[in-house]
């Protein structure tokens, strides 16, 4: 068989396939061409307050408890602009305590959640120590070390 049979042997299956081929190449590459782009650079910023820590414990739980420290520094990271449309009631702060063992004291890590586009670089410190105490203690359930 000669090249040219080779090549008009079914010509009409080998045209399709070459255009097939060709629309799902500029499918994939429009559908792709913005996915690995660095983004825009913006003007991007950081920004710390101290939040107080909130506990989550089982509402079943009535036990006091005492939270050192009783707050923590918080640094936020993200565009100007949606910083400084952010409020401090969107940052959360807290220690789950739902699994805890019944230990007397212990140390649990602090819990940050953000809204989207808003990325903690920091809590400090890291962990704060939960002490069971009586009720009656507990009316401050919250001791700042200074």
């Amino acid at each position: 068989m000669s090249l040219r049979d080779r090549i008009l042997n079914h010509f009409g299956w080998k045209l399709a396939s070459a255009v097939v081929a060709t629309l799902i190449w500029i499918t994939i590459d429009y559908n792709i061409q913005n996915s690995f782009k660095l983004p825009e650079m913006h003007a991007s910023s950081s920004v710390t307050r101290r939040l107080s820590v909130l506990v989550i414990r089982p509402p079943s739980d009535m036990r006091g408890l005492l939270i050192t420290p009783g707050e923590v520094d918080v640094t936020v990271r993200g565009e100007s602009w949606v910083l400084n449309s952010l409020n401090v009631s969107d940052v959360q702060v807290f220690v789950n305590l739902t699994e805890v063992n019944d230990a007397k004291t212990f140390r649990k890590r602090v819990v940050v959640n953000t809204p989207p586009n808003v990325a903690v670089v920091k809590v400090e410190p890291e962990e704060v120590i939960v002490e069971r105490v009586s009720p009656a203690e507990s009316t401050n359930t919250h001791r700042n070390q200074n």
